[in-house]
């Protein structure tokens, strides 16, 4: 499981979108919850603690929702070029690559060590190491969509849609005026105009099979329409459309999250795609974008710091469920691991590993190899990147980096 998400920095007057870094700890932490139950194998009629996070998949589309999103917001003002499009793409893989390369390596050392120790075989050769940091789906087929086979680090499966949407979102900062006519004759071409030729029905669903057993398996996935979408918000938060009453534009917030809630808990709406979790949790993206050019949302600033870390926490995760799991498994703890509470000792570990992997991957060294590369394109020495931290905002980075 993913949302995915690469870890994006905002900044914006007042504090109006801290809620976007809330919504993608918030998504982070769902996705930490369902991992966990997964392994835990409890049963469906298991109560309270199953009805509350078996939906936590969902918490990949809101990812997708917001990265389209924070693409139109952090490029808003930059002018359209081949250079931009290069910094672009340096700040986007300076941010996502190096913690997803070494976290990958590790989790493939780890677990394969484990898997020795326990007489079993972690499946995956030093072919799927390297497509997986390449953000190469392991098994390009649409039978298996979404996941298209996933990856070593499992949660990264969702980075490969991520990948491909900043290659494509790159290319058509190239094109200046015609940027977005572009942006969305493709999306447009690739989701509905591909499969019509080749003789099959588009459909919304993140299940689809068209057959295709290469890269357009992903090119062709339902799943880009979040991205989509989001990109669509951010549009409309930069034009004159508001909610003028106050009183309605929190109405419009309180019911869209009763909405996706509901539907997620009782698994009305269910699944991966628009037609699944993703149209409820567009609907209340948009009613929080749309309403914060009207009402200041005040986010705890522990809903800041884990949204701070969300991408860490995403990828990190894994390496206390998986071989923590596996080990007790297979001891005399089978019992008491099962139980809700247990997943307290997951939760409590992966924070205080993924706020070190924040600081000293996702941050310094990510920061360290931007300077560097946009020290050549800017033909001088790397400079060295400033990143501002307070108590109550994400960190932020000056509005070019995009």
């Amino acid at each position: 499981m993913t949302a995915a998400n690469a870890n994006y920095n905002i900044k914006h007057h007042n504090g109006k979108l801290e809620f976007v870094q809330a919504m993608r700890g918030i998504a982070a932490f769902m996705v930490v919850m369902l991992h966990i139950l997964q392994q835990q194998n409890i049963p469906i009629d298991s109560g309270l603690y199953y009805w509350l996070f078996s939906g936590g998949g969902a918490g990949v589309p809101l990812f997708f929702v917001i990265s389209g999103f924070i693409m139109a917001y952090s490029t808003k003002g930059v002018e359209p070029s081949f250079r931009s499009s290069f910094i672009f793409l340096i700040k986007r893989l300076s941010r996502v690559w190096p913690t997803y390369l070494i976290l990958t390596v590790a989790f493939w050392i780890i677990v394969t060590v484990v898997d020795e120790f326990l007489g079993a075989h972690f499946p995956y050769s030093m072919l799927d190491i390297l497509k997986s940091i390449f953000f190469v789906p392991l098994k390009m087929d649409s039978e298996l969509a979404p996941l298209l086979g996933g990856s070593v680090l499992y949660p990264g499966w969702s980075l490969n849609y991520e990948l491909y949407f900043y290659a494509l979102f790159a290319f058509c900062m190239v094109f200046r005026k015609l940027r977005w006519p572009l942006f969305f004759s493709f999306i447009a071409f690739t989701l509905v105009g591909l499969p019509l030729i080749f003789g099959a029905a588009p459909t919304l669903s993140a299940h689809v099979n068209y057959g295709w057993k290469s890269y357009l398996a992903l090119v062709t996935s339902p799943l880009i329409w979040e991205f989509a979408a989001g990109v669509v918000i951010g549009l409309i938060y930069f034009s004159p459309l508001k909610i003028n009453n106050k009183f309605f534009a929190l109405f419009f917030c309180a019911t869209s999250v009763a909405l996706a809630v509901w539907l997620n808990i009782s698994k009305l709406s269910w699944g991966m795609g628009i037609d699944g979790w993703g149209w409820s949790l567009i609907l209340m993206f948009f009613a929080f974008t749309i309403s914060s050019k009207t009402v200041t949302f005040k986010v705890p600033s522990c809903l800041i710091w884990l949204g701070n870390i969300s991408y860490s926490l995403y990828l990190i995760h894994p390496f206390f469920v998986k071989p923590v799991f596996d080990v007790l498994w297979e001891t005399s703890f089978r019992a008491q691991i099962r139980d809700p509470s247990f997943s307290l000792v997951i939760v409590c570990f992966s924070l205080f590993f993924a706020a070190l992997s924040h600081k000293y991957l996702e941050v310094r060294l990510s920061d360290f190899i931007k300077s560097i590369l946009l020290g050549y394109i800017n033909g001088r020495k790397c400079e060295k990147v400033v990143v501002s931290y307070s108590k109550t905002k994400a960190p932020t980075e000056s509005k070019q980096a995009g």
